[in-house]
């Protein structure tokens, strides 16, 4: 059996290089859908004393950055949308369509027992904003859409809001 590469990234790390690319030709099978993946226990090894580089965090943190930086944007977009939408039709009418709303979906009928069907969008103020599931990690901020302006809060931009309502509630306390 050939002696294994290794290459030192710093005093703690040891990258196995011909283990993992090994481990790349075991699994490629499963990971286009052509078959059972062969992985063995020193594929794994190699992985994880990879995963123990200090500097592989930091990429981990940047990936949520910008999947945090992408939801705000979105955010943003869908606010200034639905505003030149609301635009368009004038405040008298958001206020008739407001008056004839009704909620197309029954999460609030199954998560709120007093009955309150629509929450108040963020973008118009009407009591219109269809909210189709809460933030998955604080379970505050809801994500859906208002049935007036078209504002879209994703669970993306939920969560985000969510996070910086916690900070504001741990600044009062």
């Amino acid at each position: 059996m050939p002696e294994k590469m290794t290459r030192s990234v710093s005093s703690h790390t040891r990258i196995d290089l011909r283990t993992l690319q090994d481990g790349i030709e075991a699994s490629q099978a499963a990971r286009h859908g052509r078959g059972a993946g062969g992985l063995q226990r020193r594929h794994i090894e190699a992985l994880l004393a990879l995963d123990g580089h200090r500097s592989l965090g930091v990429m981990g943190e940047e990936q949520q950055d910008r999947i945090q930086r992408l939801a705000q944007e979105e955010d943003t977009a869908s606010q200034k949308r639905a505003a030149g939408y609301l635009e368009h039709i004038g405040g008298e009418e958001a206020a008739r369509r407001a008056e004839n709303v009704t909620n197309p979906n029954a999460y609030h009928l199954k998560h709120n027992p007093d009955g309150h069907d629509l929450d108040t969008c963020p973008v118009c103020g009407h009591e219109t904003f269809c909210v189709e599931g809460l933030d998955p990690v604080f379970g505050r901020v809801g994500y859906g859409q208002c049935l007036v302006c078209t504002y879209i809060r994703t669970p993306g931009a939920a969560e985000d809001e969510a996070f910086t309502e916690h900070l504001r509630s741990m600044d009062d306390e």
